[in-house]
């Protein structure tokens, strides 16, 4: 269960979001039904299409390890999944999806575990990389995400003048606020609903 203390809203200015893209190599939560596939989590659960997992996401890595088919492996409550597009180098070479290089890696792969799963509501972390914060991360914001206060409030005070610069309104917990206002959170408790649109 997701515990979230304040609910922040922005409107921006056109529709670059691109102010928010590292917001997501922090990670955000999200409710799932834990006990399924890594693909089923990913494409019926979370909505990212098939075409997309199978085209753009080059690496994929669960609980920190490389996974070469998401079909076969079963996500546990407060697993972390990572998503990138293609890495540079020998490094990318390694961990990308089913590469010719893959059996370099120290430990190949994930192994899903041979006993039975039961599912169960749970949540999960989900971290996006490079283009594939660039292409998703609208929609997550548009839909609105949660994300730990202490991530928010370290990832906010960095990119400050850039929010400020493209932030048109700004609502805590339903009330209007200055941009100024937005670092009163770091004392508040819990995770940050952060939603964003534009105008």
């Amino acid at each position: 269960m997701i515990n979230h203390s304040i609910e922040v809203r922005i409107t921006i200015d056109g529709d670059d979001f691109s102010v928010f893209q590292g917001l997501f190599a922090y990670g955000f939560r999200v409710s799932v039904e834990a006990g399924a596939t890594l693909f089923d989590i990913l494409c019926r659960q979370i909505g990212i299409s098939e075409t997309y997992i199978n085209d753009r996401v080059q690496t994929v890595f669960l609980n920190g390890k490389a996974v070469d088919d998401p079909v076969h492996e079963i996500v546990t409550d407060n697993a972390v999944i990572a998503l990138s597009a293609a890495m540079p180098g020998l490094a990318g070479a390694v961990f990308r999806k089913g590469g010719m290089l893959s059996s370099m890696r120290s430990s190949h792969g994930v192994r899903s575990p041979e006993v039975s799963v039961t599912k169960q509501q749970s949540v999960v972390t989900l971290k996006l990389f490079n283009l594939i914060a660039s292409d998703l991360g609208a929609d997550f914001l548009n839909k609105g995400i949660f994300v730990k206060r202490d991530h928010f409030v370290q990832y906010f005070n960095w990119k400050e003048s850039q929010l400020k610069s493209v932030c048109l309104k700004l609502t805590i917990d339903g009330k209007n606020h200055e941009m100024d206002d937005l670092f009163s959170i770091r004392e508040s408790e819990g995770d940050i609903f952060l939603h964003v649109d534009s105008v």
